[in-house]
């Protein structure tokens, strides 16, 4: 035996608990799996598993753990060191240069270029699969997995998939894993522990696909290319994540930029949000407001714009959307947790807020266009919370004349938006 849990208890004081009475047990080569919707305790568990609760977290029942563990988490650029390159970080644990290169090579970052890159420097997909290298280079006895493949595209996802069953077989390992993607369950042969959140909501109606409106926004020929300094000091080019790249965005238009992790969608969002400025091109806005009143993004990571220390009251008063918990009720989250804090959230929750928190940010007059952006926001959520984003967009950017940029690897979420779609592939954008 590998783990074994009997009746497990995780809450927070003044709150019901997240899960109660959870028990399971895994042995050598078993691989579970974790499903439901966001909310449910499925982070928590996984989390308290490997001891990584906070300290306001109160814990019930009792677990047995042998032998090494590795957590692959949700979110890669919380859990990498900003101060290392990749190569340096998974060498630190290797403790070998040839077993360092073989990891990343597994996960399809061989290379000088991902060596000696920052996290930063990488997608959200990349950084996944870096956790993925660190997390074998430890050669664990059990893999405890939270939404490993969320912010992979469909080749990616099949490679890690395929890295995780090759380990498994050869060490007789164990896995836990948490998704949404049914499909990572059978590709990885698990047996399914479904778990049901303790607030469960409402299903929503299908979007309505949009209609083409005035523009907001013109991009022409934008060409982003990262360079870095050799031992000389001197530039050299290496990744050009846009070539000329050409679209507009209508006033009210929901558009969705699709295609692969590395393809150069984020920094298309990080471009028309301002936070990078292309090299050639230019954007063209067609409203005169200034720019953080016509354009917020919401980034891949909600806990990278949300202070885990806030309440969710907190968050929102310090982005100006007034004081009012029935703000909640539209993101599908009870009022009451008005007070709660960001940290108790779970990654779904956490998006939602993030979205509202950034839409009330885009403060001008109602007969002013301005454009949100979702960069990869709506990876890892089940179908059921996804569609209740979804339809509280819909009612947002209907209220507030919103258009809607959605940076997103996954096909079906574009078609579920009802969006426009474009895909990009090596820096350059196809309809």
């Amino acid at each position: 035996m590998i783990a074994e849990l009997r009746n497990l208890n995780v809450g927070y004081s003044g709150h019901p608990p997240v899960f109660a009475h959870m028990s399971l047990t895994l042995d050598s080569g078993e691989r579970q799996g974790l499903a439901g919707e966001s909310g449910c305790g499925k982070t928590t568990l996984l989390r308290a598993i490997v001891g990584l609760l906070p300290a306001s977290a109160r814990i019930g029942g009792t677990f047995q753990l042998q032998g090494p563990v590795a957590y692959i988490p949700q979110e890669g650029l919380n859990s990498l060191s900003p101060f290392l390159t990749v190569g340096r970080q998974v060498l630190d644990v290797t403790r070998s240069t040839e077993e360092c290169a073989r990891l990343l090579a597994q996960v399809r970052l061989a290379g000088e270029r991902f060596y000696r890159a920052y996290p930063h420097q990488l997608s959200g997909g990349e950084r996944q699969r870096v956790l993925l290298a660190l997390a074998l280079a430890m050669k664990p006895r059990l893999i405890v997995a939270d939404e490993p493949t969320a912010n992979l595209d469909s080749d990616s996802e099949s490679v890690v998939l395929a890295v995780l069953d090759f380990y498994l077989r050869v060490t007789g390992a164990a896995i836990l894993i948490a998704s949404h993607r049914e499909r990572v369950f059978q590709k990885l042969g698990c047996t399914v522990l479904r778990m049901t959140p303790a607030h469960q909501e409402a299903p929503l109606a299908p979007l309505q696909p949009g209609v083409k409106r005035p523009p907001l926004l013109s991009i022409r020929g934008l060409t982003k290319v990262y360079t870095e300094r050799d031992w000389r000091m001197r530039t050299r080019p290496v990744l050009r994540a846009l070539d000329r790249v050409s679209v507009e965005i209508g006033a009210g238009e929901w558009l969705a930029i699709t295609g692969p992790s590395g393809a150069g969608k984020s920094t298309l969002a990080r471009c028309i949000a301002g936070r990078e400025q292309g090299d050639s091109g230019s954007l063209e806005w067609h409203v005169s407001t200034p720019a953080a009143d016509r354009v917020q993004l919401v980034q891949q990571e909600p806990s990278e714009s949300l202070n885990p220390q806030f309440s969710l009251g907190q968050a929102l008063l310090e982005a100006g959307a007034g004081d009012n918990p029935e703000l909640l009720a539209g993101i599908g989250l009870p009022p009451v947790w008005w007070s709660r804090k960001v940290s108790a959230l779970s990654e779904g929750q956490r998006a939602r807020l993030a979205i509202l928190r950034t839409a009330a940010r885009l403060k001008r007059g109602p007969a002013t266009p301005a454009l949100l952006i979702l960069d990869e926001s709506l990876s890892g959520l089940d179908p059921a919370t996804r569609a209740s984003i979804l339809a509280f967009l819909r009612a947002l950017c209907e209220q507030q004349r919103l258009s809607l940029l959605l940076i997103t690897h996954d096909l079906e979420v574009a078609r579920q938006a009802g969006a426009r779609i474009l895909h990009i592939s090596g820096g350059r954008i196809a309809a």
